[in-house]
């Protein structure tokens, strides 16, 4: 369901981002521009000199594999939207927070320019609710905007004036429900896989730097936490 719905949400994301032209604050100085040869997955592609990107700041779900029939729903979709927003266009590729993952792929932000204006890959995609933002984004401007797509794509409602708007892309299915951490029995089965998990924090740790160490244990764990009330 997923797959086949992709296009339209999509489509009407790319629509309202072009008449808005908002312009998106990731990505340092340009590091290249080309055109893709082929698109591997939802955040992956493969430039004209055969340079492999990988898109920085998002996270999508793996494409489906009859081995891993467990697999997160929506890994299709997301490339099938990456395809469609790269073809034929020129891709500007900016500096990522990283020069490259472990595999040696060019990590970036990508912005396909069409009618001479740049478009985020990444604000689009998780617009239209086919990404995730990523656990670690070095800067605050661009963390900033991404969640805030994000949590209009995980956060519509339909309603008797807009009837059609409702949770978007990964957002629409039960595995990405919210999960409440006053259930903690929820939560741990969920152990394994991605998860969305809301709450209240409680206590702090008093001592200087526990702080520190325990958000950076999160983290590494995959947990990314902020405040649906920060600027």
């Amino acid at each position: 369901m997923l797959a086949a719905s992709w296009t339209q949400t999509f489509g009407c994301c790319c629509a309202m981002a072009q008449e808005q032209r908002r312009v998106v604050p990731c990505g340092g100085e340009t590091l290249a521009r080309g055109t893709v040869s082929r698109v591997v997955d939802g955040r992956t592609f493969v430039l004209d000199d055969e340079r492999e990107v990988r898109l920085a700041a998002i996270e999508v779900p793996p494409l489906s594999s009859p081995q891993e029939p467990g697999t997160a729903p929506g890994g299709t979709a997301a490339r099938d939207a990456l395809a469609a927003l790269l073809a034929g266009a020129e891709i500007v590729l900016k500096r990522a927070e990283a020069p490259s993952d472990r595999y040696g792929r060019v990590l970036a932000y990508a912005f396909p320019v069409r009618g001479g204006i740049e478009h985020s890959a990444q604000a689009e995609l998780i617009s239209a609710g086919l990404a995730r933002v990523a656990a670690r984004i070095g800067n605050r401007d661009c963390a900033a905007e991404l969640l805030g797509r994000e949590r209009a794509a995980r956060q519509a409602k339909p309603s008797q004036a807009k009837p059609s708007q409702a949770k978007l892309g990964l957002w629409a299915g039960s595995y990405y429900d919210l999960l409440n951490a006053a259930n903690p029995a929820d939560v741990l089965a969920e152990r394994g896989r991605f998860a969305l998990v809301e709450g209240k924090v409680v206590s702090v740790p008093r001592k200087r730097g526990d702080d520190i160490r325990e958000l950076r244990t999160a983290m590494d764990r995959g947990f990314h936490c902020y405040d649906p009330e920060a600027k």
